[in-house]
């Protein structure tokens, strides 16, 4: 089964799926929407415009977050970001492509004995109850292979890479892309997009962490697929919180020191990197956790990590990141093979990690 295609009835409610000579890819984060409109011609994509609309509203009233881990989206404030960002940007592309936010799915891996197409998808609707908080009716589920492997009988096994969206979430989107007039065509966990713009051709086991907001995910993706997922209900906010507590400055303020400063030392306000080290090591038991439990299930190595997100441009997290696992932190590079405006060239890294997400999603279109 082709992982995310979920939505075989959600694709006849809002009509017929054409394809267009450009698309929008939309990802709406916890503060913040970001979408991308890519065209694609003679087998080349052509970046054409984009546009980053932040809300720091949350930062003091962290209440009015667009969407949290409690799986609801704030359709208000959704749409109406939206088309802000729509109205800045300005694009000539009405169809779209959304993400759901890896928080708002439930994912996990089953093992059962190697099956046809058929029996595996039984086997599959079988067991996800027993791993799905929610009644099978109220989720849109959609599974994929990602792995083989022989038992100590010497019975060959399967891995199934499961996921499940809540049928309220997927209508509260229905209803947000709706009122920003434009036409959404389909639906995709940020971390599939993720896995499709930044691995394109088999590549080494790499831990991709997505430094969010208010939570970080975490996927190991090989053989450009991926083959774990886990999160934690830490992100760039609490960063903020700790600066803004500790030197008695307001959220705003501590935003602005913390984007600037980072963790470099040095200077007036090396204390920075003091304050915001305990929760970036939160996340990062977090990410020693993952790394274990998918090297013990899958008996291979985590062989390199990746960063992306909004707060993956904080100044050197990537270097402390990778010197604290011990393993090569290696940039992603969404913008590969694709043409773009040179101009864009002094904001590319920053580009690179903040729009991964948008950009799979509006490359899934043209799949």
């Amino acid at each position: 089964m082709k992982i995310g295609l979920f939505f075989t009835d959600f694709f006849r409610d809002i009509g017929n799926f054409f394809r267009s000579g450009t698309v929008l890819g939309v990802d709406i984060g916890t503060a913040s929407v970001k979408l991308v409109e890519l065209g694609m011609k003679q087998e080349r994509f052509t970046l054409l415009n984009y546009g980053i609309l932040e809300s720091r509203e949350y930062l003091i009233h962290p209440n009015r977050a667009i969407q949290t881990s409690s799986l609801k989206i704030s359709e208000e404030d959704a749409t109406a970001l939206l088309k802000s960002a729509l109205l800045e940007m300005k694009p000539k592309a009405r169809i779209a492509v959304a993400s759901i936010p890896a928080f708002a799915a439930f994912m996990t891996v089953l093992d059962m004995p190697l099956l046809s197409r058929e029996e595996t998808m039984k086997a599959v609707l079988f067991q996800a109850p027993q791993h799905i908080p929610l009644p099978i009716k109220e989720v849109a589920l959609d599974w994929m292979k990602v792995d083989e492997f022989d038992t100590p009988e010497r019975t060959r096994y399967q891995r199934i890479f499961l996921i499940a969206i809540p049928e309220a979430i997927i209508h509260s989107y229905k209803t947000v892309f709706h009122d920003a007039g434009l036409n959404l065509t389909a639906l995709e966990v940020d971390g599939l997009a993720l896995a499709r713009v930044l691995f394109p051709t088999e590549s080494p086991s790499t831990l991709l962490i997505d430094l969010g907001a208010e939570t970080t995910n975490m996927f190991v993706v090989g053989r450009s697929t991926i083959q774990y997922a886990s999160e934690t209900d830490y992100g760039g906010i609490y960063l903020t919180q700790a600066i803004g507590r500790s030197l008695g400055i307001t959220p705003m303020r501590a935003e602005e020191l913390k984007r600037r400063k980072g963790l470099l030392k040095g200077g007036a306000e090396s204390e920075l990197s003091t304050l915001t080290l305990p929760y970036l090591d939160v996340i990062l038991q977090e990410v020693s956790h993952v790394r274990e439990v998918y090297e013990r299930r899958y008996s291979k190595k985590v062989e390199r990590i990746m960063l992306v997100g909004g707060a993956a441009n904080l100044l050197g997290v990537e270097k402390y990141f990778s010197a604290e696992t011990g393993l090569p932190a290696i940039s992603p590079n969404a913008l590969r093979g694709m043409e773009y405006d040179l101009r864009l060239e002094p904001v590319l890294r920053e580009l690179q990690n903040e729009l991964p997400v948008a950009i799979g999603l509006a490359k899934r279109y043209f799949a």
